[in-house]
């Protein structure tokens, strides 16, 4: 039977199933079965129920949140149908509704913001969701409200906010793989808040997690080419101000060191077993990156004011074996800077009317600089950007009766931006420069109609955009510098339903057409230049799932299908075998990290003294590139965890990919073989958790 053919069967298995569930949904009730609290969102600035918002959301809930190591992104790709997260020392990346950006992209088409200040570096950016209150992902474009590169979606948190809870957690704990991890790693945190006396609220937080990792490299013995280690930490201060405002200072940092001998070869000359590498010279990276902003709020007779100054910065520094074998041909080295202040005023409705109404203005700085130095070439370049953005917009909706509502609005974003780049070899010493000013108008449209006090269909059309960027690491003159914004339409139409024992059931449909793609073009001399040939298209169906089943037990489902496709994509390709360029015409290609199928289902009990989650995750498969040269088949994770309960504290035993399925998380065709990056092993753990 096929992978295909088993997803399927799968997936209707899983309806199947859930339909079963929900429908004798008063026998539910009657057994004992505890309601789902509310979801709330924030999709244009002001509050409103998930179920009846119109917009597609996914919010992770407090269980996953409270993990025992702080999850990532994983955690979201899991809940969340048509979301795939890759996870490689190259990069990271969330993949929604097929949308991704081209490899090793300063920024990215989901956009990501931590209380209430955008990520310009997107997904390597983020934060472990360590101390987070909240996480939610809205899907489709964001940008009317939200700005630039969430073309494809936004995903926001906001860590602890002060005061909100009274005392302290502790959280230790051990972990460690099967498959060759010596010695164990460990965690640890600390969280705490609370109320001073005639002063501020306080939250604040610091997590360490280590792991040795499981690459063992034959040729030199040793062990540590997959160890990192991480520090994550948060602090907020709130002071009242007056009888209606407040004044808040929050600050989110991360601190990450990683070996990065972590690809290895499964065909060719070099080629090994799985966790295996044959590197000859040092691969290690730091990514060092903080999130602060000042907020400022105040409530007036009809709507909030909220100012927002954020600063964030961004380091990373990486050197790589050039071609992760025995070879000693030298390092690629990168080093990134990034520096960015934003400012944004809102104001938001806050009447009982049927008019609710958000209007805003954001600017914003940015400093970006790259040295990529490519070793075993001798091509070095170093790359100066700097990004300068002013942006008007606002959004309103209107309840036409009480059941119908309606809304637009558009954002007017204006970027005007420059750069130069100094490219050293030893045939040429360049220097070369590009600028850009555009102006972005991006409109949005909603609708929603409640069939009932329980049933609410929607429908939403936005315009959403990538702004232009500059080529830091393969450009060899001005033409090969810079590249210009993408843009897309997005089309949504809803159904979102709540059943008697409180389950809540979200479908969606979705198409996507994108022009301008930016895309990579292999030209002359060890380079690479970003166009916009490319055009895509991407469409689906998906469905998402929480229902209480009673006496503390509850299920989480997800599932989705997409078809995402590059509908015109002609460019030119290296022939390994030849060492030329040719020119490949790749329209009608799958686009990578978009499988057809993905689904989840976890499983989970809560319970006075003893509680338990089990979830499964699903991929059908996937390519890694445009070329669709390199697949990923179909697989499926499992994860679980069981808790006990002592007094204030907690015992967890969990365990990640527990039946140790083998995959790859990153991909590529060289001239020496293909070169994989294993995905995660089977890994085990115990946490001890503390209140006071």
């Amino acid at each position: 039977m096929s992978r295909i053919h088993i997803s399927r069967v799968v997936l209707f298995s899983l309806s199947t199933a859930l339909t079963g569930i929900l429908l004798p949904v008063h026998a539910g009730a009657e057994d004992g079965t505890t309601h789902l609290g509310e979801i709330t969102i924030f999709a244009n600035h002001w509050e409103e129920l998930a179920r009846k918002a119109p917009a597609t959301a996914t919010v992770l809930p407090e269980d996953v949140l409270a993990a025992p190591v702080s999850p990532d992104l994983d955690a979201m790709a899991a809940r969340s149908a048509n979301t795939v997260f890759q996870r490689a020392n190259s990069q990271k990346r969330l993949v929604v509704r097929g949308m991704s950006a081209f490899d090793n992209a300063l920024s990215d088409p989901v956009g990501y913001m931590v209380n209430g200040v955008p990520l310009p570096m997107g997904t390597i950016q983020l934060p472990h969701f360590f101390g987070a209150g909240n996480v939610t992902l809205l899907k489709g474009p964001q940008g009317t409200t939200f700005g630039r590169n969430s073309e494809a979606g936004l995903l926001t948190f906001d860590t602890i906010a002060p005061g909100s809870r009274e005392g302290g957690e502790v959280n230790l704990g051990l972990f460690g793989s099967d498959a060759g991890a010596s010695p164990f790693g460990g965690n640890g945190s600390v969280i705490w808040s609370g109320q001073a006396e005639r002063g501020p609220a306080i939250s604040l937080g610091l997590e360490f997690a280590r792991d040795p990792g499981v690459i063992r490299n034959p040729v030199t013995g040793a062990d540590d080419g997959g160890r990192n280690q991480r520090a994550t930490g948060f602090l907020g201060v709130q002071w009242d101000v007056g009888d209606s405002g407040y004044l808040k200072l929050t600050t989110v940092g991360e601190d990450q060191k990683l070996n990065k001998e972590q690809f290895r070869y499964v065909s060719g000359p070099f080629a090994t077993e799985r966790y295996e590498s044959v590197y000859s010279d040092p691969s290690w990276e730091t990514r060092r990156s903080s999130i602060n902003a000042l907020e400022y709020g105040h409530s007036f007779d009809g709507f909030d004011l909220k100012a927002i100054t954020g600063f964030t910065t961004f380091d990373r520094e990486f050197e790589l074996d050039f071609d992760a074998s025995p070879l000693p041909l030298g390092v690629t080295e990168m080093d990134v800077r990034d520096r960015t202040v934003s400012q944004e005023i809102r104001l938001t409705s806050t009447g009982e009317g049927p008019l609710k109404w958000t209007l805003g203005v954001n600017v914003f700085s940015q400093s970006t600089k790259a040295d990529f130095n490519l070793g075993a070439m001798s091509t070095d370049r170093h790359t100066e950007i700097d990004q300068k953005g002013a942006a008007l917009y606002g959004f309103s909706e209107y309840a036409l009766n009480e059941r119908f509502r309606v809304g637009a609005g558009l954002r007017v974003d204006h970027i005007a931006s420059d750069a130069w780049q100094r490219f050293t070899s030893p045939m040429a010493n360049l220097h070369y420069a590009g600028s850009d000013t555009s102006t972005a108008l991006l409109p949005k449209f909603t609708a929603a109609y409640d069939l009932s006090d329980a049933t609410t269909i929607h429908a939403s059309y936005a315009r959403g955009y990538m702004p232009a960027g500059y080529n830091y690491g393969f450009a060899n003159s001005a033409a090969s510098l810079s590249y210009d914004a993408e843009y897309s339409w997005n089309a949504e139409l809803g159904l979102k339903h709540e059943f008697a024992n409180g389950a809540v059931l979200n479908l969606a449909a979705f198409h996507t057409s994108v022009k301008d793609k930016q895309i990579t073009e292999t030209i002359p001399g060890a380079a690479q230049f970003i166009s916009n040939a490319g055009e895509a298209k991407s469409y689906g169906i998906e469905a998402e799932l929480v229902a209480p089943l009673g006496h503390g037990w509850e299920i989480a489902a997800n599932a989705g299908w997409q078809r995402a496709r590059a509908t015109a994509f002609r460019t030119t390709s290296m022939n390994p075998s030849a060492g030329t360029l040719v020119p490949v015409d790749w329209s009608g290609n799958a686009l990578p990290m978009a499988p057809d199928i993905t689904w989840g289902l976890a499983l989970a009990h809560r319970g006075d003294v003893w509680s338990g989650r089990v979830s499964l995750h699903g991929s059908g498969s996937y390519w890694f590139d445009p070329a669709n040269s390199v697949k990923q088949d179909g697989f499926v994770t499992v994860d679980a965890e069981i808790s006990r309960k002592f007094g204030s504290g907690d015992l967890t035993l969990w365990a990640k990919n527990l039946l140790d399925q083998e995959y790859y998380s990153a991909a590529a065709n060289t001239m020496r073989g293909v070169v994989v990056e294993d995905g995660s092993p089977r890994t085990f753990g115990v946490n001890w958790r503390t209140t006071w």
